[in-house]
């Protein structure tokens, strides 16, 4: 009994045993990083492929010819990814345009603005005069404030150079004690007859010293290129006062 060999064969199996699943767990861990590697592999595949299709997009939006397709090129297969350049460059498009309508309208509306606030001219009178063979009193005038080119003094006469709708106004202060006064604007055209645009009538107190009252007129004409427009007083030595706040004639285009 002494010399007896002991049993080893149950530890031998366990042994085995855990040497197979030891093996075995090296092999799944393997095999799941293999997986992880191949998982993180497709993932960067597909974000380069994002990029190139965004790069070819661009590339697509500046490059002359077919909208999506570059010149001299067969037209490639469509994939899910190629969605992105087109509607990049679908979103950068409509954004220029937009901008350069913008920019058109703006300049067209400061050109119109511009347009509008060159086109006025003030007047305020120089000197009188009465017109020879009837009893009428011109008035000669200076610029006070004249802006564009639409309007041009020309002797006592307002010359219009652009046709189109004005507002027309004039004021005389009248110091005299003619127990009635008044001033008459009218319109002489080239080929038709005078035409007076409007007139106005104000009675005069009879004492000289009290004998002060302004006569106002306004309105709004269609104007033609080439119309004089002239203010008269019906009354010889007319008098009155030549301040720029009390008598002045005055034009601006609508």
């Amino acid at each position: 009994m002494a010399g007896a060999r002991p049993r080893r064969g149950p530890c031998r199996h366990a042994s085995l045993l855990a040497a197979a699943w030891a093996g075995t767990g090296v092999l799944a861990v393997g095999f799941l990083a293999c997986l992880f590697a191949l998982w993180s592999l497709q993932c960067r595949l597909e974000v380069l492929r994002e990029e190139l299709v965004q790069l070819r997009g661009e590339l697509r939006a500046r490059m002359p010819g077919p909208p999506g397709r570059l010149p001299g090129t067969p037209e490639p297969l469509l994939r899910a990814g190629d969605f992105l350049g087109p509607c990049a460059t679908r979103e950068k498009l409509p954004r220029h345009l937009e901008r350069r309508k913008r920019d058109v309208e703006r300049t067209s509306q400061e050109q119109l603005r511009q347009r509008r606030k060159q086109s006025a001219l003030h007047l305020v009178p120089e000197r009188q005069a009465n017109k020879d063979g009837e009893c009428i009193t011109e008035v000669w005038w200076k610029p006070f404030l004249q802006q564009g080119r639409a309007l041009e003094l020309s002797g006592r006469d307002v010359l219009v150079k652009h046709t189109g709708l004005y507002l027309v106004y004039s004021q005389v202060l009248f110091h005299d004690p003619t127990f009635t006064m008044g001033q008459v604007l009218q319109r002489l055209a080239p080929g038709r007859p005078n035409q007076v645009l409007f007139r106005c009538i104000q009675s005069m107190p009879a004492d000289p010293e009290r004998a002060y009252n302004s006569c106002y007129s306004g309105g709004v004409f269609h104007l033609q290129h080439g119309d004089r427009l002239n203010l008269y007083i019906p009354r010889c030595n007319a008098s009155f006062d030549f301040s720029a706040h009390g008598t002045f004639l005055g034009l601006l285009r609508l």
